[in-house]
């Protein structure tokens, strides 16, 4: 069974590839720019290192953000876009679940946004209460609270967790969005 891992919220675009539940291979590009332009090389490329065809393709993973606003979409689409076309199954995590899932309950998770960062306090294995603050706003909620912030992707616990998610309908998998659209502000 071949599950393929998409992540686009942030800067870097990471592509997993995983076989029966462990590693097979992985993608990053860092710093990435243009998000349209090398998420689908990277998918094509991966398939291709491992001699697998879309099709051999049973679940999409996508992190569906909050992050980038342009990067969330585009991972989304290219996610959903494969999971419909290939009908297979789709799942969808946030990027505060990739914090989360190395952490133990009761404590805030966090991810780097441009300007500031998405907030989560992580309750009963679950993601709740998020939000957002400038970086200013942050430091001071940082000073009073357990605030988790920085990991290292554990690939064994990424796909553990993967698997404990209820498959989605394509149609209902959307980007997180926690702020508001910096255009509907005028």
């Amino acid at each position: 069974m071949y599950t393929l891992f998409i992540d686009t919220h942030y800067l870097d675009v990471n592509i997993v590839l995983f076989k029966d539940n462990k590693l097979l291979s992985k993608e990053e590009e860092k710093e990435v720019r243009n998000t349209s332009v090398v998420t689908m090389p990277l998918i094509d490329k991966i398939l291709k290192d491992n001699n697998i065809m879309p099709s051999d393709l049973n679940k999409i993973a996508v992190c569906i953000g909050p992050g980038s606003f342009t990067g969330t979409r585009i991972g989304v689409t290219i996610a959903k876009t494969l999971a419909y076309t290939l009908n297979i199954d789709i799942v969808k995590l946030s990027s505060l679940d990739l914090v989360a899932i190395n952490t133990n309950d009761n404590v805030y998770v966090s991810t780097k946004e441009n300007n500031g960062f998405f907030i989560g306090k992580k309750e009963n294995n679950k993601i709740v209460e998020i939000s957002y603050l400038k970086e200013i706003d942050y430091e001071e909620f940082k000073s009073n609270n357990s605030v988790v912030e920085d990991y290292e992707m554990d690939f064994d616990k990424l796909i553990s967790y993967i698997n404990t998610l209820d498959k989605e309908n394509v149609f209902d998998v959307n980007p997180l969005y926690v702020k508001s659209i910096e255009a509907l502000k005028w």
